[in-house]
């Protein structure tokens, strides 16, 4: 479940909010100040953060950097009455993840929370995999664990150290050789899992980065 924070200083468009967002299954606690707002952050754990441009005692701008600076893992979705191309424009130069002008449709704030965790799920995703020097392949490897038995099977051979390819199959209770040897080969063209002098299987230190993200994920 996100957590999302919004700032605004009209209280009820962020009671209006924080109802229809905890209707989408959000997490939903709101603020109307800037200095409010810091607080919260400091002491919470939000992924999303929903904030009014213009904010009595710190601005929309300044807590977007204050955000990005000490928070960087939060999502900022600015919203504001006083839309301008350069006002966009700055706030993407400083770190956010959406611009949205008032009087805003509550479809546009759903569409923009669901893509922004999206985004926010991909660039976790890459920060997990890519290591220095290794090959940029997040999308190879997304495609490659969306399989449920490959994941099984990654999953399988981790928590047994090593593993021939007779005890994954019956482990995994698969009847079809032929289907598990193409799987094992999916892992091991991704660098996810490799083989050992005796042929057996198991897991690179990629695979296991993958691992950790799967279980943040609560896929495996």
């Amino acid at each position: 479940m996100a957590e999302i924070l919004i700032v605004d200083d009209d209280k009820e468009i962020c009671s209006i909010l924080k109802e229809i967002l905890e209707e989408e299954g959000y997490h939903v606690d709101y603020v109307t100040s800037g200095d409010e707002a810091l607080i919260e952050i400091d002491k919470g754990n939000y992924d999303i953060v929903i904030t009014d441009l213009i904010m009595p005692k710190i601005s929309g701008m300044d807590f977007l950097s204050y955000v990005k600076r000490y928070k960087p893992g939060i999502e900022i979705i600015m919203i504001t009455a006083f839309g301008s191309i350069e006002n966009a424009v700055e706030a993407m130069k400083r770190g956010a993840s959406d611009y949205i002008e008032k009087p805003f449709k509550l479809k546009d704030i759903k569409t923009s929370i669901k893509r922004v965790l999206e985004e926010a799920k991909f660039k976790k995703v890459h920060e997990v995999l890519f290591v220095e020097g290794e090959e940029k392949d997040t999308e190879k490897i997304l495609k490659v664990i969306a399989n449920p038995i490959r994941c099984r099977a990654l999953y399988t051979i981790y928590k047994k150290g090593v593993m021939c390819f007779t005890s994954i199959k019956n482990e995994l209770q698969l009847e079809d050789p032929t289907r598990l040897s193409f799987h094992l080969r999916q892992l091991r063209e991704s660098n996810l899992v490799s083989q050992d002098s005796s042929r057996e299987y198991f897991v690179t230190p990629k695979g296991k980065r993958v691992i950790k993200l799967l279980k943040s994920f609560d896929a495996i």
